[in-house]
């Protein structure tokens, strides 16, 4: 059961990532959403699930299309048939609203996690790894 429902929060996590794909690039064919998707996921979620299939990104970008989130273009180029997909409105404000409570949570989590290793980091816990990894939190949100 437990796996299931870890499928399932991956299953969701790709969804929201491919979306953000597609409207980053603003209309793009799968092969290149999959390709960008293996650069950004972190190898460490797929280790027991395995790295997502280019048919499961093919389903994927099919309900997205069906719920209205994305639209789908066919075009010839070479004699071979290219699918390119484009953020509507609609998924747009889906990745808004999506994107909210995902900062929200993490907001709520890193204050926590924060505040529990400074307590760590006084009792002598080796917490340098951490440390590092808030400090990358606070060069990529420096940037905006």
């Amino acid at each position: 059961m437990i796996m299931k429902s870890k499928r399932k929060h991956l299953r969701s996590l790709l969804r929201i990532y491919i979306l953000g794909i597609i409207i980053k690039n603003e209309k793009v064919h799968g092969y290149s959403i999959y390709k960008e998707l293996l650069e950004r996921i972190d190898e460490s979620i797929y280790k027991k699930t395995g790295t997502p299939s280019i048919g499961t990104i093919y389903r994927i970008l099919k309900e997205l299309v069906e719920e209205g989130l994305v639209t789908k273009e066919e075009r010839t180029k070479n004699g071979r048939k290219i699918i390119y997909y484009a953020p509507t409105k609609k998924g747009i404000e889906e990745f808004l609203s999506i994107s909210k409570m995902f900062i929200t949570k993490v907001i709520m989590g890193l204050s926590l996690v924060i505040d529990v290793v400074k307590t760590l980091d006084k009792k002598g816990y080796d917490i340098v790894d951490i440390f590092y990894d808030i400090k990358k939190i606070n060069q990529i949100t420096s940037s905006i």
